[in-house]
């Protein structure tokens, strides 16, 4: 039993090696905090900025495209000091401009249309799962090492607590629901930014079955500083059906960060 012991060991430990760790894993109480400051971070003192968006919408019917919807846009993120009908603080919001559908111009305010829509995953989940804030409301573990587009990465596993209540989730027609999910984050080593978030909405309230979230980060420079941006976001959903499984895909990428400057121009 030692001598296999010991051979784990060693197996684990070159495995940390090969995404860039020395001994052991970092331990969460030296990962979370730091996570929590850069989403606090992109939450609040994130300039305004604009980027190009694309999003494919697709209808899927045993796996297969049978409808889709190509749509380029201009996303705008904007800081400002309104309020919800709540009384809570919106320190971000997301707008976009509609350019083209299916490469035909789109008409001035073009609404996002498609087979299969999702929102909330350029901002929201992050803040959702990894704000200060947030943190009572889900379990987070260290699981294991791993490496993103070649960047050595920290591996953790989330999932809400049973007795949270708090967190809500709106539907389409404003029902509500308690959010209930798990899932996973790869947290880059060096600046211990989100890499990649994968997350699964359990017990939806409707029977379209689990709906599946996946966003890759990376690093931009806007006004001379450095945030992790959403470079594309993918989600997915299936009904279970046994004869013909019927579903559907979104994708957004996002490209091209700019600070969004405002001219005005006086006429004497």
């Amino acid at each position: 039993m030692k001598t296999r012991s010991a051979v784990c060991l060693g197996l684990l430990h070159l495995a940390l090696c090969s995404v860039g760790f020395s001994e052991s894993l970092p331990k969460l109480n030296h990962i979370l905090p730091r996570v929590q400051e850069h989403v606090k971070d992109f939450e609040h003192s994130l300039p305004d900025f604009i980027c190009d968006e694309k999003i494919t919408s697709r209808e899927l019917m045993g796996g297969k495209t049978i409808h889709e919807t190509d749509i380029d846009s201009t996303f705008r993120g904007m800081q400002n000091k309104d309020r919800d009908p709540d009384g809570k603080a919106q320190p971000f919001t997301e707008w976009r401009d509609i350019q083209t559908i299916d490469g035909r111009p789109a008409p001035k305010g073009q609404q996002l249309t498609g087979p299969f829509l999702f929102g909330g995953g350029f901002s929201s989940v992050l803040v959702e799962i990894f704000s200060p804030e947030n943190s009572r409301y889900f379990n987070y573990k260290v699981i294991g090492a791993d490496k993103v587009d070649d960047k050595a990465a920290v591996l953790i596993k989330f999932e809400t607590r049973k007795d949270q209540q708090a967190l809500l989730h709106r539907e389409l027609f404003g029902t509500q629901y308690v959010m209930k999910g798990s899932g996973k984050a790869w947290i880059d080593l060096a600046s211990m930014n989100v890499l990649r978030l994968e997350i699964q909405y359990l017990d939806p309230p409707m029977p379209e079955g689990v709906l599946s979230l996946s966003v890759d980060y990376a690093p931009v420079v806007i006004k001379e500083k450095t945030f992790w941006m959403p470079r594309t976001v993918t989600a997915e959903q299936t009904v279970p059906n046994p004869k013909m499984p019927v579903g559907g895909q979104y994708i957004a990428e996002y490209s091209n960060y700019q600070e969004f400057k405002v001219s005005v121009k006086m006429k004497y």
